[in-house]
């Protein structure tokens, strides 16, 4: 009985401890690691709030590019 409480409470821990790091998914702030937070648009990762590792595609330019 004993060893079935230890191993609840050890669990318990590690699970609380397992937290998503950056570019990791996530669904909500506190699935991320301190100071991350999970952004609002889909795939949802975690990041600094600052858009970094979004993996969208930069569009194409409509300048000729010799142009100004």
């Amino acid at each position: 009985m004993n060893k079935k409480l230890i191993a609840i409470a050890l669990c318990s821990v590690l699970a609380a401890a397992c937290k998503q790091g950056r570019g990791e998914r996530c669904q909500v702030d506190s699935d991320c690691e301190s100071p991350l937070i999970c952004s609002r648009a889909e795939p949802k990762t975690c990041g600094d709030g600052t858009g970094e590792g979004i993996d969208a595609a930069v569009p194409p330019s409509d300048a000729a590019p010799d142009g100004p």
